[in-house]
Formats: C-alpha cells, sequence, structure tokens
C-alpha cells in the first residue's frame, strides 16, 4: 500500500473549527482516498484536529525561520519514510525535501499565481520547480496560468479539482429569502461593493435580507469598518458575522435563495461558488479565474463587480424566482457530475501513483 505524506502550509487548521480552504481541500482528498489508511498529514498543532485521518503536529523548532524548520522537518519525513510526499502550496519546502530524500516530492497549488519578480528570480524559483516530481493545480485556469508564467518549468502537471463530498449537501426545499456572501474581508473580494448594491436594493424587498459571514477581518480593519456602516443602514435586513465554523457556512448554504461570489481577482479555482451550488443557492458571479469553471453556464455572471452590476444581478433574481430555481438546480446538477470528491481523491491517488512509478524507473 503506497504510504502517503501531506504536508500543510504554516496557519492552516486541520480542524472543523477554523479550516481554511486548503484544509478542507486537503480532508476531503484524504478522506476518499483509496490509500487514507496509510497517508499523513502534517500541520500545525490544533486542539481538535478532523476525526479519522492521520495527523501530526509539525516539529516545534527554536524560531519560525525558514532554516530552523526546515531541518526538524526533514527529519520527521525520513522518520516517516513515506512512498510520495505532497507538499500544499509551499514550493520552498517542497523543493528543499526534493533536494535531500530519495522520493518523489510533488507541490499542490491552491491560489493565483505570481509570475517572477525579475531574471534571477525566475532562474531560482524554476530550479526549484523543476526538482519536483510533479505539479498539481486545483483547476484548468490556475494550470494555463502557471504555463505562461513559468514557461521554463519542465516538472509533470495535473488538474486535481477542490471537491465536496456531494451525499454531506442537502439543500432546503423551502429556502430561506436570504441573499448570503461567504469569504474574506478585502478589497479584492468585492466585499465592499457587494454591501453597497444590497444597501441600494433590499429597502425596496422588505421580505428579503442579507447575511455576511467574513474572514481574515483583522487583516484591514479600515475595509471591513466600511462594510459594517454600509450594512448597517440596512438594520434588521442584514446580518454580519464574523469566523463562522465551516459546519455554520455550509449550513447557510443549503437555505439561502441566493449567494454573491463577487471577486475581483481570478481565483484558482472558487471553492465558494462551488459549496452555493451544492447547497442549492442560485450563484451570482464574477466569473474571474476559476470561478467560471466551477459554474459553466449555471450563474449569473457580472459585466463588472460594481454596486451598480450587482444591483441589477440581485433585482434580476429577486424578480424571477424560476430563474433562481432553474439555476440552483442546473448548478447542483453540474458540481455533482464533475466535483465530487470520489471521483476527484481517485484522479488524486492515480497522480501519486504515477509519481512514484515515474520516480522508480529514473
Amino acid at each position: 500500500m503506497t504510504r502517503i505524506l501531506i504536508i500543510n502550509p504554516r496557519a492552516m487548521y486541520f480542524g472543523e473549527r477554523l479550516a481554511t480552504s486548503i484544509d478542507l481541500c486537503v480532508r476531503d482528498l484524504v478522506r476518499f482516498s483509496r490509500f487514507k489508511g496509510t497517508t499523513t498529514v502534517v500541520g500545525d498543532p490544533v486542539d481538535v484536529p478532523f476525526p479519522d485521518i492521520e495527523f501530526r503536529p509539525r516539529p516545534a523548532t527554536r524560531t519560525n525561520r525558514f532554516y530552523d524548520r526546515a531541518p526538524a522537518l526533514l527529519a520527521m519525513v525520513k522518520e516517516m519514510a513515506p512512498d510520495v510526499i505532497c507538499v500544499q502550496e509551499h514550493l520552498r519546502t517542497a523543493a528543499h525535501l526534493a533536494q535531500r530524500v530519495r522520493i518523489p516530492v510533488l507541490l499542490q497549488r491552491h491560489n493565483p499565481m505570481q509570475g517572477p519578480k525579475n531574471i534571477i528570480d525566475n532562474l531560482i524559483q524554476t530550479r526549484r520547480y523543476n526538482r519536483l516530481a510533479g505539479v498539481i493545480f486545483v483547476g484548468s485556469q490556475l494550470r494555463q496560468d502557471f504555463e505562461r508564467a513559468w514557461p521554463k518549468v519542465v516538472a509533470p502537471r495535473d488538474v486535481v479539482f477542490n471537491a465536496l463530498d456531494m451525499t454531506a449537501w442537502t439543500p432546503a426545499a423551502q429556502r430561506d429569502k436570504t441573499i448570503l456572501l461567504v469569504g474574506r474581508s478585502a478589497p479584492f473580494k468585492g466585499t465592499l461593493e457587494a454591501a453597497q448594491a444590497l444597501a441600494g436594493v433590499l429597502p425596496n424587498y422588505p421580505d428579503w435580507k442579507t447575511l455576511f459571514m467574513l474572514t481574515a477581518v483583522e487583516a484591514d480593519r479600515d475595509y471591513f469598518g466600511r462594510v459594517q456602516a454600509v450594512l448597517s443602514n440596512l438594520g434588521p435586513q442584514a446580518t454580519l458575522q464574523v469566523q463562522q465554523p465551516f459546519a455554520l457556512v455550509k449550513a447557510q448554504m443549503e437555505k439561502a435563495e441566493i449567494v454573491l461570489v463577487p471577486s475581483i481577482v481570478k481565483e484558482a479555482f472558487g471553492r465558494t461558488a462551488l459549496e452555493a451550488h451544492a447547497g442549492g443557492a442560485a450563484v451570482i458571479s464574477s466569473g474571474n479565474g476559476g470561478l467560471a469553471e466551477v459554474s459553466g453556464d449555471h450563474a449569473i455572471f457580472l459585466q463588472a463587480v460594481t454596486p451598480k452590476d450587482i444591483s441589477g444581478a440581485v433585482t434580476l433574481l429577486i424578480e424571477n424566482p424560476d430563474r433562481r430555481a432553474a439555476l440552483a438546480a442546473a448548478g447542483r446538477e453540474r458540481v455533482t457530475r464533475l466535483f465530487d470528491a470520489r471521483a476527484v481523491a481517485s484522479a488524486c491517488d492515480d497522480v501519486y501513483i504515477k509519481a512514484v512509478k515515474n520516480f522508480r524507473a529514473r
């Protein structure tokens, strides 16, 4: 049986209470892997990790500097003796291990790609990528962006989508007249534009409400304060919640009529849109980056992330319940067919096996 070691980035939380999108992606890939029993996840210490998955906290070190952390992690890896390592997101860690162990090391990328800063950076980062047994991307758009930015990387590249256990999602038959927004409180997420749009629209529809469930509010307190001030104008029609556990987010996705995903940047994949479709909501999306890949033709796509465009899309769906229902049904069918965790985990297992075979053949 293939022994797999997955190494999470720092500042993640591999447990239900504060899981990030990377934590949830890793959890689902392991949970439905045929190698679940021989897979270990390494990450920052957590009080209650996800159940039924072997988890080990990364070694404690004197400082958080890379050159203090790397030898301790390397010693742990050698002691565990896996057949393949998959490092989440952090190229430097993956390249460091690949140079020092006689097993294949993969890198799984979740976030939007940055190109080289200069010629020297291009040489250094390309060399690091080319030490790897492969690079895994959570979406096709992300892989395309990578190939444009790093044309001299020759490491094998595969797409393994972010995924959900679709059997765990139960859309409510009777849904709340709620417009839900879930995500980071950040300018590049279009949070303020969405709040401004709803502050203008919802007074015209007193039986509708909005719920904003935001994370990372400390990163830009001024921006969060502006969002908070706009929503306060709606009085009881608006609720703002901060840093909620995923179980509560999921419950809201399963009963809200409409979910807004107005990201301004090119998303690497678009897990929020995936969750909204799985929960049976009608989705309004910017369509940027991987968001279009998730929704296909089954969302209202904004021409631009502006209060005016968001207001128009919200008004359209509020006033057309049949359109809402059709989008919700078609979106759920699409994500069930393409992004169920069982099929995606199997594809990821195949990437691991291919990496081991190719490495041994060399």
